[in-house]
């Protein structure tokens, strides 16, 4: 078979990362450094001949900052000409979630630092990371209504319900805050007839009086779902 090669021009491919974080119960995103202009960015980079997206973006994402999400999804691709003075590039941009804000970044590859960042106080991005992280933080607010599944990828282990709760207050905002707990509780008790979350049978204990331990309702989602 003869090799085909397109005579269209053609633009470059990328994919960018944001990585969320729940760091002292504010929702944080995971930024490098750039070393060629000191600019943050996003964690990502360009597609390597003989990958998919997802493979650029999980590798893009280890080798820049030392990290493997156990959570990681495409939401938008983004097209603008203009959104890098290089050349012209289409993102596909990535949601990832890490549950750990204990993890051990490394700066990597052509960054020079690595660092979390509160989603309120976000630095000037490089290229158009501003709006992606934008974007992002919009979409996992609406995600947690319609997949409230992907609250559990921020809980590494077992959690109190008051834990699960404040989880929800950061992503979604006031509708969880900790005022409502008695509807939120309600809501996760009865959600879809059988509850969202199940008692696992252990206590956390500390300052305050033992709390319940829960896990994700395996009734509803198996370990491929959490």
């Amino acid at each position: 078979m003869a090799y085909f090669e397109s005579d269209f021009w053609h633009p470059s491919v990328a994919t960018d990362v944001v990585l969320f974080t729940l760091r002292k119960g504010e929702l944080h995103i995971l930024c490098v450094k750039r070393k060629d202009d000191g600019l943050w960015a996003l964690p990502g980079g360009f597609l390597q001949q003989g990958e998919s997206l997802d493979e650029c973006a999980l590798r893009e994402l280890k080798e820049e900052t030392g990290v493997t999400a156990p959570y990681i999804e495409h939401f938008k691709n983004y097209s603008d000409p203009q959104r890098d003075h290089r050349q012209q590039t289409i993102s596909a941009a990535y949601m990832a979630i890490q549950p750990s804000d204990e993890l051990q970044l490394r700066a990597d590859t052509d960054v020079s630092d690595v660092k979390w960042f509160p989603i309120s106080g976000t630095p000037q991005l490089a290229f158009d990371h501003n709006q992606i992280c934008k974007d992002a933080h919009l979409l996992v607010g609406y995600l947690v209504e319609s997949k409230p599944n992907l609250v559990f990828a921020f809980h590494e282990g077992d959690f109190t319900l008051t834990e699960l709760q404040q989880t929800f207050a950061a992503l979604a905002g006031e509708k969880y805050a900790p005022h409502n707990k008695r509807n939120f509780r309600q809501w996760v008790d009865k959600y879809d007839g059988v509850g969202l979350v199940e008692e696992t049978g252990d206590v956390k204990t500390g300052i305050h009086r033992p709390a319940k331990l829960y896990r994700p309702n395996q009734k509803l989602f198996g370990a491929s779902d959490v």
